[in-house]
């Protein structure tokens, strides 16, 4: 375990999270993709976030609602999907066959899992 590492998880910071040319910095709230920093809205990067530090998990849309928009009621899973919309199209993630983000018919999202393939 290198310094970095030992005082990230000192500090409680997750681990950056890496998937193909994809890369989330918890620490610093900055992804890049293709070598590239993306620019994100809040939202864009809390969804992100939340997707990554559960990848392989199914979410369903009441928890990506709490956890992204802090609702307390179930909402609009629309609101979801628009987001999820925008964020695939800054990553060249196509719905017909996705490398990050995987939709689970009428449930919700599920975020690839870097230790396995999709």
């Amino acid at each position: 375990m290198d310094d970095d590492t030992a005082l990230r998880k000192d500090a409680g910071l997750p681990e950056p999270f890496a998937l193909g040319e994809l890369v989330v910095c918890f620490d610093e709230r900055r992804v890049t993709f293709k070598g590239e920093q993306l620019k994100l809205t809040a939202t864009e990067y809390d969804l992100l976030r939340v997707l990554s530090v559960n990848a392989g998990k199914v979410l369903t849309y009441d928890y990506i609602l709490r956890n992204v928009w802090r609702s307390r009621s179930s909402g609009d899973a629309k609101v979801v999907r628009a987001m999820v919309k925008k964020l695939r199209s800054k990553l060249g993630d196509p719905i017909k066959n996705p490398r990050y983000i995987f939709t689970v018919t009428r449930v919700g999202y599920r975020m690839a899992n870097p230790e396995v393939a999709p």
